[in-house]
């Protein structure tokens, strides 16, 4: 029988793990150099703690089972939850604002499809402890600096922005009440990739209230919207106003937003968000914690990965090695393995073959592993303490003795 990895789930050989550990290396740098600290927490939870945040309809979308001891459990599907969980357990000593990140494993259970599939790594940042406007625009100019140190720019990425606040108050200006808005901040929220969405708003509004809505999310009522001018402001102080796009289109499906909601998305339009987020500052009041507020985003590795392949950006394989030990003869086998203890104690990564072959195929595995000098290991030079050093690239050779190796 050949076993094949299941629907949804990837595996990783060695050029698919460099890619992966590439955009991980540029979410801790970007997360360092904005001294967020890193945290993690169970990959199992309890199933109550999603549903407490989510509704019992969220257990369709995870992975969720009895445990040999009856309990609910899930595997987890997103990091908030255990977040809010962790921050209202000990809220009283930490110190605020809290800024952590985390690039943890997640698992949802539903249709795999371009961009999205049943187990994903992403990347979470969340400031807990800190209403101001200038939090807001932080986080988003960290994941910009993220998606900057993998090659990309304001060239190639919008940041799409809008704020809950001004949504309600406009749509309660026209007279949608409390009923309806639920239903109708989710058709807006789908107006760009549900063609059926407009038909929805209309028979859910009327004619008029929808044909409003339509006029905003063509022309953004910037004037009217005293809530985001001060995140505006920080962005363009923090040197990334000329990515922001005000979108009236952008809710996010997740009820618990309660101010400033964003998206970053390709320009060309052909992906999946990027990444997203906004502020969410009553959920780890309803999670139990402390009235605390609080804000955060995620990005995938998913559809960045795909849009970094678009845009060539992917990385050059990386050398395996930087030295490549030969043995001359199957009596200096010993020798050459003491010199590769040698470079490897001194933190040089470096390898060579198990057994003694001809130099031609040893120095063909050389450059397969991406070495840039061969160490030869002769009877003539060892017999003085020495190794012969071939630059794979040059072509010069020149002897070193073994307690100079580096």
């Amino acid at each position: 029988m050949q076993f094949r990895a299941l629907n949804g789930f990837r595996d990783f050989y060695p050029p698919e793990m460099a890619v992966r550990r590439w955009i991980e290396s540029a979410w801790h740098a970007a997360s360092r150099t904005a001294g967020l600290q890193e945290w993690d927490g169970p990959l199992l939870e309890s199933l109550d703690l999603f549903t407490e945040k989510s509704g019992d309809e969220i257990a369709a979308q995870l992975y969720c089972f009895d445990d040999k001891g009856g309990r609910a459990v899930a595997l987890r599907g997103e990091m908030t939850p255990s977040l809010a969980r962790m921050v209202a357990a000990r809220a009283g000593g930490l110190p605020k604002p809290i800024k952590w990140y985390c690039v943890p494993q997640f698992f949802r259970y539903e249709r795999p499809q371009r961009g999205r599939g049943r187990e994903f790594f992403a990347w979470n940042v969340d400031v807990i402890g800190s209403s101001e406007p200038a939090a807001d625009a932080e986080v988003i100019a960290i994941a910009l600096d993220a998606l900057r140190r993998l090659g990309l720019s304001s060239d190639d990425l919008c940041v799409r922005l809008s704020d809950r606040r001004l949504l309600r108050r406009l749509l309660q200006g026209i007279g949608v009440t409390e009923v309806e808005e639920p239903d109708a901040l989710a058709c807006i929220d789908k107006l760009a990739r549900d063609r059926k969405a407009a038909e929805r708003l209309e028979g859910l509004l009327g004619a008029s209230r929808a044909a409003q809505i339509t006029t905003w999310c063509e022309q953004f009522p910037r004037n009217e919207a005293s809530e985001l001018a001060p995140v505006l402001e920080a962005c363009d102080e923090l040197g990334v106003g000329d990515a922001i796009e005000l979108d009236f289109k952008i809710v996010r499906g997740l009820a618990y937003y309660t101010g400033p909601v964003w998206e970053i998305f390709d320009r060309g339009a052909e992906l999946r968000a990027v990444a997203g987020g906004g502020r969410y500052d009553r959920l780890i009041e309803t999670m139990g914690g402390p009235d605390l507020p609080a804000l955060g985003f995620g990005m995938g590795d998913m559809v960045l990965s795909e849009l970094l392949q678009q845009k060539g950006l992917e990385p050059p394989p990386a050398p395996r090695v930087d030295a490549f030990v030969i043995s001359v003869g199957p009596d200096m086998q010993g020798p050459a393995r003491k010199v590769l203890a040698r470079l490897r104690e001194q933190g040089v990564p470096a390898d060579g073959p198990y057994t003694t072959v001809k130099l031609a195929k040893a120095l063909r595995l050389a450059d397969q592993a991406g070495a840039s000098r061969a160490i030869l290991v002769g009877p003539d030079e060892w017999a003085e303490g020495e190794v012969l050093e071939k630059d794979l690239v040059t072509g010069k050779e020149q002897r070193k003795r073994f307690d100079d190796l580096s």
